[in-house]
């Protein structure tokens, strides 16, 4: 036979084959243009790129070449990702959303892991697992999966099949039976995705997550409070205000205190309190009798060093001045027993507003510090439910130095300012604490020197291990090594070529 390349392909012509039967084979497919916009020509070309690489890594001894191999390897994992994402976005588009699978189960997850973003890592791992492979330390749950993976893998092989063959024929259409075959895929990657998870990972309970919304609603209703008592501004939620970060959780133990039958009513048994609070209810039933002596000035003098974190001992005391008159018209027993009075009444109300400051923010910050990563969703989606308009995905959170070192310095125990570790501030306070403390915005005006993937096993920022799951990112302002949640952030930097967003 005579070999001959066609758009990329190698076709053989046999000489016992009739030639109206090649035709009928070959009927002048339609190869797709590398610089078409559609979604099957992009896949088109993600695929054919994903066999090359596999074509590579099956030519060769990896033992003899372990180099060579990892590299290969890394690239199979890029390119598979980029597979994935072509074919969601074609799920997306012929597939009404009524007819997919649900993926609510994804709300058990942790954040790092919620998304399509990790269909590249899952599919690497339902390969490895299908070919024999276990996953460290979990080798039961890695024989309990193996007969789904192998499932998924000659499921995503169908469904590339499928795509490719229809990419011959018509870019810009999908049949009945392409669509067919994308939702039976997205059914059985649903179970995949979730099984595997689920075995893999620690997922939240249905109690967790209610507890998780509970204290959403409490954190959100104490915002919506705030700010119409003006205790916080609209300007400070539309700019996510690192100060808020403190202020909500803060506010909300006067809020769910003040709120007969609410969220933190003490009345209650303990577990029915949302369990963030329930280590603290000694300390919270002496907050509420001491709140019931406040006077309502009082009151919101403390919501506003609560919001500013602001001692209310460092706050100027309200005091009327006397005039001249009135104190020569005293005698002098009368005017020192007056000025006691005056000056001793305002120092015992500000120590008790001070006690109360103090123990309500010990509370909160312990929280932030214990449960960093559950305070950061709930903060989450407290701004969201009370922005004046809609938020961007791309909203870029960036604190400057001297605004985080005010906040991190105002928590009330020692260890608590000290423990707040990397992942606390970074999940809390904002992106900015990938490495320095800067304005990534004005500081740094040539790119930094990267951190080899080599030398990193864990999270610059939390500290977790690297694994199939827990991919490396690199952030592109100060080249440390992050996962997936540290790393979620972007921003425009002036020293890259991309003139958009770029991972930070």
């Amino acid at each position: 036979g005579i070999n001959a390349e066609y758009g990329g392909f190698v076709i053989c012509y046999r000489s016992d084959m009739p030639c109206c039967k090649f035709l009928s084979l070959f009927k002048y497919p339609k190869i797709p243009s590398q610089k078409s916009d559609y979604p099957l020509a992009r896949f088109f070309y993600a695929d054919l790129e994903l066999r090359r690489i596999t074509h590579d890594l099956d030519s060769f001894d990896g033992n003899k070449e372990p180099q060579r191999c990892q590299k290969l390897i890394e690239r199979l994992r890029k390119t598979q990702q980029r597979v994935m994402e072509v074919v969601w976005t074609i799920v997306k588009t012929c597939v009404l959303d009524e007819t997919r699978a649900s993926r609510q189960y994804r709300d058990k997850f942790p954040e790092e892991l919620r998304g399509d973003h990790m269909s590249g890592p899952l599919w690497f791992g339902a390969e490895c697992l299908a070919a024999g492979s276990s996953v460290l330390n979990h080798e039961s749950e890695s024989d309990e999966l193996r007969p789904l993976a192998r499932h998924i893998t000659k499921v995503m092989e169908a469904v590339r099949t499928k795509l490719r063959e229809q990419c011959l024929r018509d870019v810009a259409c999908y049949p009945e039976e392409l669509v067919d075959t994308l939702r039976w895929f997205d059914y059985n990657w649903a179970e995949f995705e979730f099984s595997y998870v689920s075995r893999m990972c620690p997922v939240k309970t249905t109690e967790e997550l209610y507890q998780q919304h509970i204290t959403t609603i409490l954190f959100s209703e104490t915002t919506a409070e705030a700010l119409k008592e003006k205790v916080i501004t609209e300007e400070q939620m539309s700019s996510y205000d690192p100060v808020l970060m403190l202020a909500i959780p803060r506010l909300s133990i006067l809020c769910g205190l003040e709120q007969e039958d609410g969220m933190l009513d003490l009345n209650k048994e303990a577990n029915c309190l949302p369990v963030y609070f329930r280590p603290h209810i000694s300390n919270l039933i002496e907050i509420k009798h001491s709140l019931v002596d406040l006077t309502a000035e009082e009151l919101t003098l403390l919501k506003q060093c609560l919001a500013s974190s602001l001692d209310p001992l460092q706050t100027e005391p309200d005091t009327t001045a006397e005039t001249e008159s009135d104190i020569e018209s005293e005698t002098e027993s009368d005017i020192e027993t007056e000025t006691k009075t005056e000056t001793h009444k305002p120092t015992q109300r500000r120590d008790v507003l001070q006690c109360l400051y103090l123990a309500v923010s010990s509370i909160a910050d312990q929280m932030i510090t214990n449960h960093a990563k559950d305070l950061r969703q709930m903060l989450h989606h407290t701004f969201k439910m009370n922005q004046p308009f809609e938020l961007s995905e791309d909203v870029i959170m960036v604190a400057k130095t001297d605004e985080i070192r005010q906040i991190t310095s105002t928590c009330v125990e020692p260890s608590t300012s000290e423990e707040i570790t990397a992942e606390t501030r970074h999940h809390v306070l904002g992106p900015d604490s990938c490495g320095e403390d800067h304005n990534i915005h004005q500081i740094r005006q040539e790119p930094p020197t990267w951190v080899p993937d080599s030398e990193v096993t864990q999270c610059s920022s939390c500290d977790e291990s690297f694994t199939l799951l827990k991919r490396k990112h690199h952030c592109r302002y100060c080249g440390q090594i992050f996962c997936q949640s540290c790393t979620a952030k972007s921003a425009v930097l002036n020293f890259t070529k991309s003139k958009g967003p770029v991972r930070v």
